[in-house]
């Protein structure tokens, strides 16, 4: 099995928010996040299960949608936090001024719906 260290194997980019899928089995997807500052990942559910987001590096926050559209729940991000997207949540990942690294842990296969 193969290691992968989500900081120094970071893959930042200028255009977009970069995942690096780290580690998958028949049940279990661990991808990194990477954002540079300011940068979103976009707002986003996963049908199927949570989704657990560590923060590893920098700072920044996960916002969910509340049940009124529109409505926001905001939940600061920093070294060593842990927040969840509960299943069917649309939510967002926001980079701080400094960028920020998380881990996202999903349950395998993963079915991810953007909004739009």
């Amino acid at each position: 099995m193969q290691s992968v260290n989500l900081i120094s194997d970071a893959r930042f980019s200028d255009d977009a928010p970069t995942t690096l899928h780290a580690l998958k089995t028949d049940q279990l997807l661990v991808d990194g996040l990477y954002l540079k500052p300011g940068q979103r990942l976009g707002w986003h559910k996963v049908a199927e299960g949570d989704r657990a987001f560590l923060c590893v590096q920098g700072q920044g926050e996960l916002v969910l949608e509340t049940v009124a559209v529109g409505n926001e729940l905001r939940i600061p991000l920093a070294l060593g936090a842990v927040a969840l997207a509960p299943r069917g949540v649309f939510h967002d990942l926001v980079a701080g001024a400094s960028g920020m690294v998380c881990s996202a842990f999903s349950r395998f296969p993963v079915r991810i719906v953007e909004k739009g």
